[in-house]
């Protein structure tokens, strides 16, 4: 079996699952990696913003600190085909788009992280997403890599503009065993 055909419920192993409450800014799942696995799915469902905005997706290493340096993302929006990517930028940025503002139109993607856990490689991320903007449906596909070798407990999830904030979502974090 490899990752890319149909996954085995068996082999996914339901780690965390965070409910987002309306008027944060950040939510974060922590300590939540670990040498167990070196694949993580991520699941992202029903996520929107009290104000339309971006949000930004960051690691967290092992002491609990936000990295905010050295990822390197790309991303294709479709339709219109727009591309997006980022050098040395200031987190993985898993939308194209902007995060809706109603929960009707609400944001919903599935993410992997490979070896988050592991100090001696860099960490990858792969993921799509769907989501609803101004009753128009939007489709992504992105990838994006920590230019470090450090390892990493968690991640953070935070709104773009200061005095955004979440309106809700929920977060599940599966570890994926591969046989």
């Amino acid at each position: 079996k490899t990752l890319w055909s149909k996954t085995d419920m068996s082999n996914l192993r339901l780690i965390n699952e965070t409910t987002v409450t309306s008027g944060v800014t950040t939510v974060s799942a922590t300590d939540v990696f670990s040498s167990d696995f070196d694949i993580y799915k991520i699941t992202l469902e029903g996520f929107y913003c009290t104000t339309i905005d971006y949000f930004y997706l960051r690691l967290i290493d092992l002491s609990g600190n936000v990295i905010a340096t050295t990822y390197d993302y790309a991303a294709l929006e479709l339709p219109p085909f727009n591309e997006r990517r980022g050098i040395n930028f200031t987190g993985l940025f898993p939308s194209t788009n902007f995060l809706p503002n109603s929960e009707a139109e609400s944001y919903n993607a599935v993410l992997y992280l490979f070896n988050p856990a592991s100090s001696s490689n860099y960490s990858f991320m792969l993921g799509q997403s769907s989501e609803v903007e101004y009753t128009a449906g939007y489709f992504n596909k992105y990838m994006g890599v920590l230019k470090q070798t450090v390892s990493i407990a968690g991640f953070q999830l935070s709104v773009g503009t200061l005095g955004h904030s979440l309106g809700g979502g929920k977060i599940k974090i599966y570890g994926i065993r591969v046989d």
